[in-house]
Order: structure tokens, then sequence, then C-alpha cells
């Protein structure tokens, strides 16, 4: 079957995200070598040359292919034509730039020129880029994530916090807007609207899009946007397009839910009919999920000068994730001096902060384990490959929060069952080599059957 006009053009268009890397990298490359030519006198002006070569023939075939990708519309006119334009200045002066470096002895000031034009040429192409951007993944793509004092630099305002909390959740902004971003606004910006749709807000998806509204509330049978997102993901219509990740089962059904419900916009999640089913769904993308103890809590930070106390004594201390206030600590085996008390209560400057623990194979004591027995924090220890006894053990039994024990390889008999069934929040527990019998463990395992006890047979 022949391809029409508009088919042909949106077939090669298609390649122009492809083709437009070539370009720019080859373009940054030259302005690298240029710049190490010129630190280090080093001769690399043949790689130059043909870096600029390549970037201009290669930015030409990608600002055709672009144009053709345009045609199919639904672009902020106003960011396409900066994007466009910037675009073929990009390539037009990287071929100026090309010609200004292949003359430099035949024209005498083209070496003065070509320096300045490798400078816009760079600049050109770092404005077009962004606007390239604006376009697949709308204005604020760069700022999204920028701390906010940098966003309100920017004239952004700092991103409101999702609520996951079931009783508090808005129905709009915690469920079907987050929806909508995961999915469905990189499409549907103000820089890029398919099918002149905007998802952005209230009023924007009212307002629906070419060919009218796309919601008819109370019933999304009926709704365009419904009919959209649960087709056969071959079918022309198909939301998301492009080849972008769908919204999954229970995404979907959330949408069917928020529809059947009238489509509210200022509700909370707990004012609409909730079943167990849709409980189930709101939970798969963070609605009214039960926090986990360390995602409950929210603490101060450590400060620096706790922080190198403890590094001086030859501690590990290092976040648990990014930017958390909680800590794994560690002494190794191998540090040169032997790990003592005295070294250990220091930890008690960050003992609420301190929630995992390794002091595998050091001389640690059944006495010091009075002190870890204060990090009610605490839900993570290994101790394991020491000469602790059921007499330390005895000392953690205030650690409600402890999830995971091991003490491989200790002096540990049948007797500190008792003492372990204590630690009521504990999962996973490592016997392995101790003194503890297989009867001592089937004990244990009777006695909490959610307990994962590892004993190494």
């Amino acid at each position: 079957m022949l391809l029409d006009s508009s088919s042909f053009l949106l077939f090669f268009g298609r390649f122009h995200p492809l083709i437009v890397h070539l370009p720019i990298g080859f373009i940054i490359l030259a302005g690298i070598f240029e710049l190490i030519s010129w630190k280090k006198k080093v001769d690399l002006n043949l790689a130059i040359t043909y870096g600029l070569l390549i970037g201009a023939i290669f930015g030409i075939i990608a600002i055709i292919l672009g144009l053709m990708l345009a045609s199919d519309g639904g672009y902020n006119d106003g960011v396409l034509n900066i994007h466009k334009w910037t675009g073929i200045s990009t390539a037009a002066f990287s071929s100026i730039a090309y010609f200004f470096k292949i003359n430099f002895d035949k024209i005498n000031w083209a070496q003065k020129a070509y320096r300045s034009t490798l400078i816009l040429t760079l600049v050109l192409l770092s404005v077009t880029g962004h606007y390239g951007g604006n376009l697949t993944h709308g204005s604020t793509y760069l700022l999204e994530y920028a701390p906010n004092s940098i966003r309100l630099l920017a004239g952004l305002k700092p991103p409101r916090d999702r609520i996951t909390v079931l009783d508090s959740a808005l129905v709009y902004e915690d469920v079907v807007h987050y929806i909508f971003e995961s999915k469905c606004i990189v499409c549907h910006n103000s820089d890029k609207a398919k099918g002149e749709l905007l998802l952005l807000d209230p009023e924007s998806i009212l307002q629906g899009g070419e060919n009218g509204p796309i919601i008819t509330a109370g019933d999304p049978s009926e709704s365009e946007l419904f009919r959209r997102i649960t087709l056969d993901s071959n079918h022309d219509d198909f939301m998301p397009s492009e080849g972008r990740t769908p919204l999954t089962k229970e995404e979907t059904s959330l949408l069917e839910w928020w529809i059947e419900e009238g489509t509210p916009f200022d509700k909370k999640v707990i004012d609409l009919v909730l079943s167990d089913r849709i409980k189930n769904y709101l939970k798969e993308i963070g609605i009214g999920k039960e926090l986990s103890f360390l995602e409950s809590l929210v603490l101060p930070s450590v400060s620096q000068g706790i922080y190198d106390s403890i590094a001086a004594e030859g501690f590990r201390l290092k976040t648990i994730s990014g930017n958390s206030s909680w800590f794994e600590v560690s002494y190794s085996s191998y540090n040169s001096d032997e790990l003592t008390k005295e070294k250990l209560s220091i930890l008690l400057l960050a003992k609420e902060n301190i929630t995992w623990m390794n002091l595998s194979g050091t001389s640690v004591q059944d006495d010091w384990l009075s002190d870890i027995g204060q990090f009610t924090n605490l839900t993570e220890l290994r101790i394991n490959n020491t000469q602790i006894t059921n007499e330390g053990i005895k000392h953690l039994v205030a650690l409600e929060h402890l999830e995971y024990l091991n003490v491989y390889a200790t002096q540990l008999t049948d007797d500190a069952a008792e003492s372990i069934l204590q630690l009521s929040g504990l999962k996973k527990l490592y016997i392995w080599q101790t003194k503890i019998t297989p009867e001592g463990a089937a004990e244990i395992m009777a006695a909490a059957p959610e307990l994962k006890v590892e004993t190494g047979i």
C-alpha cells in the first residue's frame, strides 16, 4: 500500500531524534579538540575539521527530518520556531566555521573570525538543544527536580509534596494528575499538545482537544480519553503513542473509577466510593500504602562535628540512600586499631540516626551490647564472627524495630531462643555455625513462623 504524503513525511520525520544527536556530538567534539589544541599546543586540526564538516552535514539532515516531523503539528509555535531557526543557524555557522578552518592560509582574517564563529556555533547548539528538550519533555523539564532555591530564581513555584496518606490524599492532585504526569503530559503539555489536547490542569482537561471534550463525567465508555487508553496497543489511536510506556492495569482502572465518580477535581479520595479493589490499585501507585518504620520517621541530620568524631575513631559512616538522615555504620576487622568499648560508645552521639550496624569480625564483647541496646532505631545488626554469647543477646531485647540479625559463627546456644523471640520486629535471622542445635532452631521457627531463620542446612 502506498503511503500518502503526510504518512511519508512522518515516517522519515521520526528519524529526527535518532539523527540529531550526531551533529551535536561532532560539533561539541570539535569544540573540545579546539580547546585542547589551544591549551596544549597539540595539532588536532584534521579531527576538528572533520568534526565541523560532519556536524554541518548531519545538522542539515536533522533539520530536514525535523521539518518533516513538525508537519504533524501539536507543537507550541513559538518554541518550535526558536528550535527550528537556531537549529538552522547552528548548521549554517558550523559550515562557516569549517570554511574558515580550511582557509587559515588563504584568508588573513580567517583565524580570528573562526574562533568567534565556533563559539557562536556552540552557543546556538546549546539553545537549539534546550528548546528541543522543551518540545519533547515540556518547558519545565530542565528544572523539574532542581532544589527549591534554584526553582525560585527561575520563577518556578516549589513543587507540591504528593500526599500518600489515604485519608488525606486528593483524588485529582495525588491520583489522576500523578498518572497523567508520569504517562501523558510528555505529549500533552504547553509546548507539545498532540491533538491540541493539554492535560496540565482541570481547565485544560475539561476543554478537551481538537475533537472536543475527552471525558463524559460518570460514563467511561463514552469518554474519548478512556477509549484511547484501552485500545489495542497497535491501534493508531492508542494512547500514549509513539512507543511510550502504556498505563498499567491499575492506572487505567483508577482513571475509569475517577470518571465513574463524576471526574471530581477538588475531593479527597475518601469522599468517593472505595472498594477493596480500588484501595489495592491505589496502593500500587503509593496511596494508602503502609510506610515502613524508616519511612515514617523524619529526623534531623547528624552534625558535621559528630560525623567527624565518629570517623576519627575508625568507623565508616554513610547514608543509606541519597540525602537520607539514616546512616549505616561499620567497623572493619582489618582496621589497624582494634575496636574497643570506648570507641563504640562514640556512636551514641548519633544513636537515633544509625539504623544499620556492622560489627562483624570485630572484638565486640557481651557487655558492649548494652550500648547497642540503646540504638532504638536499629533495623539491621551484624555481629557475626564474634565471641558474643547468650548473655550479650539479652541486651538487645529492647530493639523492637530490629528486622535483621546476623549472629553467624558466634557462641550462641539454644538458651538464646528466649531473647531472640523477644525481638518482635525480627524478620531474618542468621545462625549458621553457632551452638544452636537443629532442635533449638526448630523451636524458634515454631514460635515465630514469619521469621526466616538461616541455619546453613
